[in-house]
């Protein structure tokens, strides 16, 4: 099993999920339809509203602000609805976002707002805020001579444990600014928006692997010192119980979807799960473009570190802080 799901859609959507495409017989699809303006009540059962979505027993209704609209339901359908004029491209950006999130609440998956590289059947991860520098981190590990693995999005399943967390590929390209292109020496390729003078564009890792399953052994929560342009050192600190779910609850991937489409408890027991199975940590280092070697030459020095017999379940470690 190379994927969690299937998916068949009526639009090109490049390789972002081209391990998810199938030409028939998919478990989801994706198509243009008519998408209703409110979601109807199905029995006893409350419409959760928030800022731009409805979540009520079946469905998931998305309205973003370009003009595209989104109905994801029962976890096996996205319909996409668009004013005149708004672009593939701009539907894309969405569909495999927002609603692709959606999507795997509904199927039961976890996504999580991370990127990460691949060591054997090993998967490290990187989440954070954004800006926080995850895609740019897995992409010049990746030029290092790491398996990329995801970007953006990581989907993990909790229930299919076996000793280990398994996760899958959300996304198989990068999403970078031009002077991360320039940092990782990504290849370059269409803007993301169409929107003029937006310097954010699709990229290709210079090791971009196939595989799109793996266990999760380590998710590296980063931190944003952009206040200590001279902060000293870079470290890894382990977390461990409540602190660790706290932390891990900021990686969620569109948390108020969660909240909405799981609830509260549901979306917390998950994140329990994990933290039983993989190795937690926050990863601050200097966050100036003058200091990112640094913290580039720890995270790869801390990965090469990583034996087979530890990366394949939960690695046990202590706290580390080294100079950078």
């Amino acid at each position: 099993m190379t994927v969690p799901f299937t998916v068949s859609a009526d639009m090109q959507l490049g390789d972002r999920i081209k391990p998810f495409l199938v030409s028939e017989n998919a478990d989801v699809e994706i198509r243009a339809g008519k998408v209703p303006e409110a979601l109807p009540q199905i029995g006893d059962e409350e419409i959760f509203f928030g800022t731009n979505y409805q979540v009520n027993a079946e469905s998931f209704l998305l309205q973003v602000p370009n003009g595209v609209r989104f109905l994801v339901q029962g976890g096996h359908s996205i319909i996409y609805d668009r004013d005149a004029g708004v672009s593939d491209r701009e539907v894309a950006l969405f569909l495999l976002g927002s609603a692709w999130g959606a999507l795997c609440y509904q199927r039961d998956l976890l996504p999580l707002h991370a990127s990460g590289i691949i060591i054997g059947n090993a998967v490290h991860a990187f989440t954070g805020t954004s800006g926080a520098g995850k895609s740019t981190l897995s992409a010049a590990l990746a030029d290092r001579g790491f398996v990329f693995f995801t970007d953006d999005i990581l989907i993990v399943d909790t229930k299919n444990q076996e000793g280990a967390i398994t996760c899958y590929s959300g996304q198989k390209d990068l999403k970078l600014w031009k002077d991360a292109l320039e940092m990782t020496n990504a290849a370059k390729g269409q803007a993301v928006r169409d929107v003029e003078g937006f310097d954010k564009f699709f990229a290709t890792p210079v090791n971009s692997g196939d595989v799109s399953v793996g266990h999760l052994a380590s998710l590296s929560i980063l931190g944003s010192n952009k206040s200590d342009a001279n902060a000293p050192k870079c470290s890894m600190t382990t977390l461990k119980g409540g602190q660790s779910v706290l932390k891990l609850a900021s990686g969620v991937y569109r948390p108020a979807f969660a909240l909405g489409i799981w609830g509260r408890k549901k979306l917390y027991t998950a994140l329990g799960d994990i933290i039983q199975h993989v190795h937690v940590q926050n990863f601050d280092r200097p966050f100036v473009p003058d200091a990112f070697n640094e913290g580039l030459d720890f995270a790869e020095a801390w990965l090469n570190a990583q034996a087979p017999s530890k990366t394949d379940s939960a690695i046990a470690s202590d706290n580390i802080v080294v100079e950078a």
